[in-house]
């Protein structure tokens, strides 16, 4: 099966933004303020804008919640 390019670069992002979501997470900020950690970073390394971010924070709820599973 081939995966494409942007779907590899969206695997990747959701991975980096896993590590500082599960570091903020371990270290006890509220969830609230993980979020917003989330749309800073993705503001200052990729420039979503705001439909993209959050989709991508969607994603991320979805991943802390076991609903969506993240493989490499």
């Amino acid at each position: 099966m081939v995966d494409y390019a942007h779907t590899w670069r969206r695997k990747l992002r959701l991975q980096e933004l896993m590590v500082v979501a599960k570091r903020e997470i371990d270290a006890g900020e509220e969830i609230d303020l993980v979020y917003e950690i989330l749309e800073d970073e993705m503001q200052a390394h990729w420039r979503f804008v705001g439909s993209t971010k959050r989709q991508y924070i969607e994603d991320i709820k979805k991943i802390l919640a076991n609903q969506y599973v993240l493989t490499v």
